[in-house]
């Protein structure tokens, strides 16, 4: 990451974000097994060594062909043919392969019942996001679901800015929530909060939020939703071990 996000938390009310833009990976919903399993279809397309569990933990939330160079080791010719692979196992089976975490629905409830537009930004496809969302039965509680685009030319951070744009915020009203790195430099560059969790793939520990510059860290989507709808100027003056 170049820098960190500040971290300062704008306005003096407890509903001061109008925008939550959710990460769906690791954040709304447990998507590991089908992301694993196409990840495996894709080495072994290629006749390559499947890389293992640590690899997937280290590439969920990346985009794919990033994932695949980085920490697959696949050569620049082999990776479109990687990821057709990924993406043709994930639309047949991988999509299907996932389960809310305890509490999201609940959680997504207060937030809209206290007036914030809810978005999702996803470097995944984005009808299969919607698919996802839908099975989940979590696709109701959103304003808008902004994916990636056929050509992976988006980045998080323009996914971020086209949901703030949906929901008609400005970047001081508007808050991004994830699990990973690439989620806390998606909202950096966005020039928007950010709310890290450490139950999905990547942050582990409020430290390990801080240490990337989060405003904020839950352990629960419940505890997210405290946290975004309890945080006040006051708090923000406070001490970064309010996180």
């Amino acid at each position: 990451m170049h820098g960190k996000i500040h971290g300062k938390i704008h306005g003096g009310i407890s509903n001061m974000y109008k925008c939550i833009v959710f990460d769906l990976d690791g954040t709304l919903a447990d998507t590991f097994e089908g992301i694993s399993h196409a990840y495996r279809r894709a080495f072994d397309t290629l006749g390559r060594p499947f890389p293992g569990e640590g690899f997937v933990r280290r590439a969920i939330g990346a985009p794919l062909p990033l994932a695949f160079a980085q920490y697959g080791g696949l050569e620049e010719g082999r990776i479109r043919q990687a990821v057709a692979a990924y993406r043709q196992y994930y639309a047949q089976q991988g999509r299907h392969q996932a389960r809310a975490y305890a509490g999201t629905a609940q959680a997504l409830t207060r937030l809209r019942e206290a007036g914030c537009r809810l978005c999702v930004a996803t470097l995944k496809n984005e009808e299969f996001a919607r698919e996802m969302l839908r099975e989940l039965g979590l696709l109701p509680y959103f304003h808008t679901v902004c994916g990636m685009d056929a050509d992976d030319s988006l980045t998080k951070a323009a996914l971020i800015g086209r949901c703030r744009e949906r929901a008609g915020a400005e970047r001081r009203e508007t808050l991004m929530v994830g699990d990973s790195l690439f989620d806390a430099q998606g909202a950096e560059e966005a020039g928007v909060d950010f709310l890290a969790v450490t139950y999905g793939f990547g942050f582990r520990t409020p430290e390990s939020a801080r240490a990337a510059g989060a405003a904020m860290a839950a352990g629960s989507p419940e505890e997210a939703a405290r946290r975004i709808l309890g945080r006040t100027a006051g708090a923000s003056a406070a001490s970064p071990a309010g996180l």
